[in-house]
């Protein structure tokens, strides 16, 4: 894999490895670094599929599961994690992850606080246990690591003749991690950037204010503002689908396309308060199952960030919280 990026470039072995996924998401992109110690970013989900995929693609670099001595997890949700405790066990590697994940990676969901926001958006116990059930089954493709080393961000993973520089990215997850490899032009963003989906900045529990929400979307806006000066000139990997070229470009791309939900959010509640199933129902009209579960998130995260800028009004009432725009 050619990288471009800042000056004289090392030569750093990088290959992508995709690997099968049995979500809606399609494959996962784990990286190889076949370079001393030989790296991991990310592992793909618990699956017998996902190993034989890592097995075979380290195999094209002749090299063996056994000879993984770091894996570095990008954040913690099951496809890109799942698979690190089975991956662990078979080679003794490193593990390692952000403090700010440790829930997610010990896959303690507290779905009472799921079923009871969701009850407050106007979700009735059908769908509410549908999405309930659906974040369980997901549950199933991760193994809890026994331990793995928490970063905060700011730490550099030292290789021989090349490093990875630890950039603290939350929004998708709080924790979310991005690895950057300076000596090859490169960047692994995990899913805080992708150049065919647009990342969903999932709402959860602030893990650092425990029984509030992670103000997920606010995050995320300043992660890309963060990322626009760290990785300037280098070539983004990305968790799914291909590489990002030109990341000051993408922004824009995405300024734009947030820009255009926030003023369908706006444009719904001129009509009067709405709850969030309402919103939900106005812009994703199509949506079902797990994805209801995204949609919802979604569009909470829209609501939290026009909160936090001023421009609406959650309204508590005593069973439904309903949005309005601020005069």
């Amino acid at each position: 894999m050619k990288a471009k990026g800042r000056g004289r470039l090392a030569r750093v072995p990088i290959r992508a490895i995709p690997v099968p996924t049995p979500f809606p998401v399609g494959p996962v992109n784990v990286y190889l670094i076949a370079a001393d110690p030989v790296t991991l970013v990310d592992t793909g989900p618990m699956t017998a599929a996902a190993f034989s995929a890592i097995e075979r693609g380290m195999a094209r670099e002749g090299l063996r599961v056994r000879d993984v001595k770091r894996i570095a997890l990008t954040h913690g949700h099951q496809d890109h994690f799942g698979l690190a405790r089975r991956l662990v066990d078979a080679s003794g590697a490193k593990l390692i992850g952000a403090r700010l994940d440790r829930r997610h990676f010990r896959c303690e969901r507290r779905t009472k606080r799921l079923l009871d926001q969701m009850a407050r958006s106007g979700y009735g116990i059908v769908p509410r246990f549908a999405v309930a059930a659906g974040v369980a089954a997901i549950e199933r493709f991760a193994e809890p690591p026994e331990t793995w080393e928490e970063l905060d961000g700011d730490e550099t993973l030292p290789g021989d003749g090349w490093s990875l520089s630890v950039l603290s990215t939350p929004g998708h997850t709080p924790g979310c991690l991005t690895f950057i490899l300076p000596e090859a032009g490169v960047a692994f963003t995990g899913d805080t950037v992708l150049k065919e989906i647009t990342p969903n900045a999932i709402v959860d529990e602030d893990p650092e204010r425990p029984g509030t929400p992670f103000r997920s979307l606010s995050r995320y806006f300043e992660t890309l503002d963060l990322l626009e000066g760290e990785v300037a000139g280098l070539t983004l990997l990305t968790g799914h689908g291909p590489p990002v070229g030109d990341f000051a470009a993408h922004h824009r791309y995405l300024r734009a396309l947030y820009a255009r939900r926030i003023a369908r959010i706006e444009a719904a509640l001129a009509d009067g308060p709405m709850t969030a199933r309402r919103l939900v129902e106005a812009i994703f009209p199509r949506v079902r199952t797990i994805n209801v579960f995204l949609a919802w998130s979604e569009v909470v995260g829209f609501l939290m960030y026009l909160e936090d800028r001023g421009r609406i009004e959650k309204i508590e009432g005593r069973l439904l919280d309903r949005y309005r725009l601020e005069a």
